[in-house]
């Protein structure tokens, strides 16, 4: 029995090293290659080729494969292409039956990777079909070594182009991690570094830490934070902070395409938790302004992605956003406009779905002040509605609708905006007290295509309509349209003396940017001034021209009418000598106007 258990061993060893003898001798022969390296391929789900030597070392506790010249290329739900070629890399095993797994070494020298991500979430870098799979956290590396190594990475999602060298610093993996590469992003150049926990010390089961900065153009971007299951990218939990000249450089460091700015300083904490991303704490400087709140990204695979935002201001200038804010403005010397150049309508809100609000404590346009601004919007497949914006301006109370629809380009958008109980006297004036006093109704209905302010009103259609009932005016300004000598010594001496304004109205008609007047006038005690003209949106002038009635008996009077010309924001009053005469005697006419018809000639 003994003898025949020895013989049946003796056999079967024979067989085996038969076996290892011919395996060995057909891979030397490299009729085993091609059939390992088709294995390759299909575990990693992707073409890869080996056109160098291969050497793998199988049969020690380590398994160990060294190859040359590797060609991995792009996955199938990716666009054909390569997606790495390197010239040597060592792969080690961790230990077989061990606690272990994942892999003890990974050594890549000389490789040119090209990463890409298309605007649907597919990447060339991703282990399974995002449409099938969510696919899982990398696999563990207790020692990563890159040198020599350029990466191209085209991310579509985030709008970013990455054109540089990567590699990873001092290959002794008791040290920290430390990844740093340099070169262009977004065709700007950029350096960043990353330092981690040593890789020896991840585990599944413990957060893994690390540090981030990165400096681009202006701006420098830092953060700090771990990721809560080592090597798993898809949950992530960070504080940042960033500053620089000018806001929209942050496109050149993350992507985002946010406005101009002068100086900045901004700051947050991010929380990612697979495709769900959410940014709270936010909080951005630049000048006197200010916005804070919170952000939550979903970038579900084959959806659009849905942004809710709940964002506020304490004080927000016009004035600190723009070109001219951050030093960029072809025109510096220009004169300042009411209606601003800032973007409003970018790509971003064409391919996101947004449901949010904005609020502002006190919102600046030039020298007219918004208080108690509340704008809640949604965006849905580049639609936008805001159904009910409302505020505070110059003591009277407004709502505006909104609807635009950022697929056309320029975005068509339509406005309708009731204004009430606005205090003329809260008008911005230079003289006290204020020339005029009453309450204003103004309503605009408009429409027009444009993604700025000014962009918009340049080309609005529409109508504006206002209305003042008992207000009052200073003498001499209701008296200037008439200039006669009483009126020129209240202007010379400054009376403040008021007289009544029982009615006084103006209307519009808006036509590709031009206001043209159709009814305007305004019925004082003394005189009764009526008016025509234009106000061109586009350049924001006025080209107005105002006509005095005497009511009552007038002794040398100069005939003339007065000129309102200059801007929205400083509009300039003269007198119109060509068309002047001198009366010695107007006798005046009486006459009163009624709000609600148009006056009669």
């Amino acid at each position: 029995m003994r003898r025949r258990l020895v013989k049946s061993t003796a056999i079967v060893l024979l067989l085996a090293v038969m076996t290892v003898a011919g395996v060995l001798l057909a891979w030397n022969a490299g009729m085993l290659r091609s059939s390992f390296i088709r294995f390759v391929s299909w575990q990693a789900g992707r073409p890869v080729d080996v056109r160098g030597a291969l050497h793998l070392h199988l049969l020690t506790r380590s398994p160990r494969i060294e190859a040359e010249q590797v060609i991995i290329g792009n996955p199938p739900w990716t666009e054909p292409g390569t997606m790495a070629e390197i010239a040597k890399l060592i792969v080690t095993f961790a230990p077989l039956l061990s606690h272990q797994s994942g892999l003890r070494l990974l050594k890549v020298d000389t490789a040119q990777l090209h990463f890409m991500r298309d605007r649907e979430g597919r990447a060339n870098w991703q282990r399974a079909d995002p449409a099938k799979s969510p696919g899982g956290p990398l696999p563990m590396i207790t020692e990563l070594e890159l040198t020599h190594t350029h990466l191209m990475l085209t991310d579509e999602r985030l709008h970013l182009i990455y054109d540089g060298d990567l590699s990873v610093v001092g290959p002794d993996s008791a040290l920290p991690l430390r990844m740093q590469g340099s070169g262009t992003l977004n065709q700007h150049a950029v350096t960043f570094h990353l330092k981690g926990d040593a890789l020896p010390s991840a585990t599944a089961g413990k957060p893994y830490a690390f540090e981030f900065d990165e400096h681009s153009s202006n701006a420098y971007f830092r953060a700090h934070g771990s990721l809560p299951r080592a090597f798993d990218l898809s949950l992530v939990d960070a504080k940042f902070e960033a500053n620089g000249a000018d806001l929209r450089d942050m496109y050149y460091l993350v992507g985002l395409g946010l406005p101009n700015t002068g100086t900045f300083h901004l700051q947050g904490r991010m929380e990612r938790r697979g495709s769900e991303t959410l940014f709270e704490d936010l909080k951005v400087e630049s000048g006197q302004s200010d916005v804070q709140g919170r952000v939550a990204f979903d970038t579900q695979k084959g959806r659009r992605t849905l942004v809710h935002a709940d964002l506020s201001s304490a004080l927000l200038r016009l004035a600190d956003l723009g070109l001219r804010a951050a030093g960029r403005d072809p025109h510096p010397d220009a004169p300042p406009k009411l209606f601003s150049d800032v973007q409003l309508i970018t790509p971003v809100t064409r391919r996101v779905d947004v449901t949010g609000k904005y609020t502002a404590r006190r919102l600046l346009l030039s020298r007219v002040e918004v208080s108690d601004l509340s704008a809640p919007f949604t965006i849905e497949r580049g639609l936008i509605k805001a159904s009910e914006v409302t505020g505070r301006l110059m003591g009277g109370h407004f709502v505006l609708r909104l609807d635009a629809d950022a697929n056309q380009k320029p975005a068509y958008t339509r406005i309708e905006m009731t204004l009430k109980d606005l205090h003329l006297a809260q008008m911005p004036h230079k003289t006290e007290p204020p020339p005029y006093e009453g309450s204003l109704l103004l309503d605009i209905h408009a429409h027009g295509r444009g993604d700025s302010l000014h962009a918009l009103a340049a080309a609005a259609d529409g109508n504006l309509s206002a209305k003042v009932l008992q207000g009052t005016l200073r003498a001499s300004l209701a008296e200037l349209a008439g200039v006669d000598l009483r009126g020129l010594g209240l202007t010379l001496t400054g009376s403040g003396r008021e007289v009544p304004v029982p009615c006084a109205a103006a209307d519009f008609e808006i036509h590709t940017g031009v206001m043209d007047v159709s009814r305007l006038f305004i019925d004082s005690e003394p005189v009764f001034i009526s008016g025509d003209g234009r106000v061109l949106l586009d350049p924001e002038t006025l080209d107005l021209k105002l006509h005095g009635e005497p009511k009552g008996l007038r002794i040398l009077r100069l005939k003339a009418p007065v000129l309102v010309q200059g801007t929205l924001l400083q509009p300039k009053f003269s007198v119109d000598a060509a068309g002047s005469q001198v009366q010695l005697v107007d006798r005046g006419t009486p006459r009163n106007a009624d709000c609600s018809t148009p006056p009669s000639p």
